[in-house]
């Protein structure tokens, strides 16, 4: 009886959780590559290959179709141990605690959620110009000012005018490869901004497309991750749009501030409460 309770309550409590997340969900729209694309048009032709929308002509490649059929017969499951199995991996070959690390389908929730912790009409959000739409999207739902600084004559991002131009700063969302130019920003500028970053504030390197490049991921500066100065990382493997997974790396006391969201709490109106703390 005390089992069948304990599955009662349990069950009552992921119900509530699933229904705040979609009260939350429903509460802000979150912008996509795709959705961005379309704005920009009222029409995609049959055939199209949509670039700003990021779709790749070339598809799955060969070993890649072959996993996504070998794991079909699998797909009225939810294997949630394969996540556990991929996070353990993972973690392992970055030498980081699991609990930095969370696993979302594809990189635009994590990217919102840590936009709306962040970020408020006291705390602005700073990015590159021209630069990834969506992050200033969430941050005009946070009532955050967004700050725009042009990108270097090298288009990299400007490190030192993106910290001049905001004190207040709540989030620095520094994409690398950059989108749209496809340029990278030096990792030795990323910890820069890192070190003289407004004390509170958050770095979110956004390297969604950096398994392109020969670039360094910010990964392997461990530092920020770990301690509360806390570089936030958002890698994502996307060979192919709709079967895109993304994992950001950050320490845990900002990890649960973008979790509360994430979890399924409503997104609160202005004022913006202050970050969870550890």
């Amino acid at each position: 009886m005390k089992s069948n309770e304990t599955l009662s309550k349990s069950s009552r409590r992921t119900f509530l959780q699933l229904s705040a997340a979609a009260t939350a969900a429903m509460a802000f729209r979150i912008a996509t590559e795709a959705s961005l694309a379309a704005e920009e048009r009222n029409v995609f032709h049959p055939g199209a290959i949509v670039i700003d929308a990021n779709e790749n002509p070339l598809g799955p490649c060969d070993a890649a179709r072959k996993a996504i059929v070998d794991m079909a017969p699998q797909g009225g499951r939810y294997s949630y141990w394969l996540k556990e199995e991929f996070v353990k991996t993972f973690t392992e070959m970055e030498g980081i605690k699991p609990e930095y690390l969370r696993v979302f389908p594809g990189s635009s929730e994590p990217l919102h959620f840590s936009v709306l912790s962040f970020t408020s009409p006291a705390k602005s959000y700073v990015t590159a110009d021209p630069g990834y739409e969506a992050g200033m999207k969430a941050a005009k739902i946070s009532g955050a000012r967004i700050v725009k600084t042009p990108l270097t004559k090298t288009y990299s991002h400007d490190i030192k005018a993106m910290l001049a131009a905001a004190p207040d700063a709540g989030l620095f969302y520094v994409c690398t490869p950059n989108n749209p130019t496809g340029t990278m920003t030096p990792h030795s500028d990323i910890e820069q901004l890192v070190a003289a970053k407004p004390k509170g504030s958050v770095v979110l390197a956004d390297e969604a497309y950096i398994h392109f490049s020969d670039g360094v991921s910010a990964s392997t500066w461990s530092k920020p991750i770990r301690t509360s100065s806390c570089c936030e990382h958002s890698r994502k493997f996307t060979a192919w749009p709709a079967f895109a997974a993304a994992w950001p790396l950050a320490a845990p006391t900002c990890s649960r501030s973008s979790k509360t969201l994430a979890a399924g709490a409503p997104c609160p109106s202005p004022p913006w409460p202050p970050p969870l703390q550890a």
